[in-house]
């Protein structure tokens, strides 16, 4: 009598590669959904930079200067208030956890004297330290764009970036490097 084995199903190997597979895309997955949340976060941040931007040439506008506090701005701030010092010591004022943008784990950043600047920077989570940046004007012969966004990686200080150079700024921002120095790397962004 012959048997017939009409037997259908996967051999064990089957089934250990096709979860294989499945384990490595899923991987790919996350990493690249990682990003696609940290790069809405920074739009959001990039759009409040922006309209610090605007309140600022507003208040050049009609003062003939940037101003010297983020409360001289026709702009609100939700957030703990805090006054810090710059490297250079220029006072600089600003609001950390600011409600603006989802999660709250950034700052703003209103850097006075005469190197005036506006930043929106992480201030806890995965990316600290990293953030966007203008330079609104220079004083001390220096060049660097001005006026321009640009992402930083912070090299020092309370919020120093912790991660590989490039990481937030170049690996999910798309920036390309211009300047390094003592305190940040600074990236030019396509935005």
């Amino acid at each position: 009598m012959k048997t017939i084995n009409n037997a259908k199903g996967f051999t064990l190997l089957e089934i250990l590669v096709t979860i294989l597979i499945i384990g490595v895309l899923a991987s790919f997955g996350v990493v690249e959904y990682q990003k696609a949340i940290e790069h809405s976060r920074a739009s959001q941040a990039i759009a409040l930079l922006r309209s610090l931007y605007h309140a600022e040439k507003v208040h050049q506008l009609q003062h003939g200067t940037f101003a010297d506090s983020l409360d001289q701005l026709d702009f609100s701030f939700q957030g703990d208030p805090v006054t810090c010092a710059q490297n250079n010591n220029s006072p600089c004022f600003g609001y950390y956890n600011t409600e603006a943008i989802q999660n709250g784990n950034w700052s703003i950043e209103l850097e006075k004297g005469k190197n005036p600047s506006i930043s929106v920077g992480r201030i806890s989570g995965p990316y600290a330290g990293s953030g966007f940046f203008m330079q609104l004007e220079r004083k001390d012969g220096i060049q660097y764009p001005l006026e321009q966004l640009a992402c930083i990686e912070n090299n020092s200080g309370k919020f120093k970036y912790k991660k590989k150079e490039g990481s937030y700024c170049v690996d999910i921002m798309d920036g390309e490097f211009y300047s390094k120095s003592g305190t940040s790397r600074k990236y030019e962004l396509a935005f």
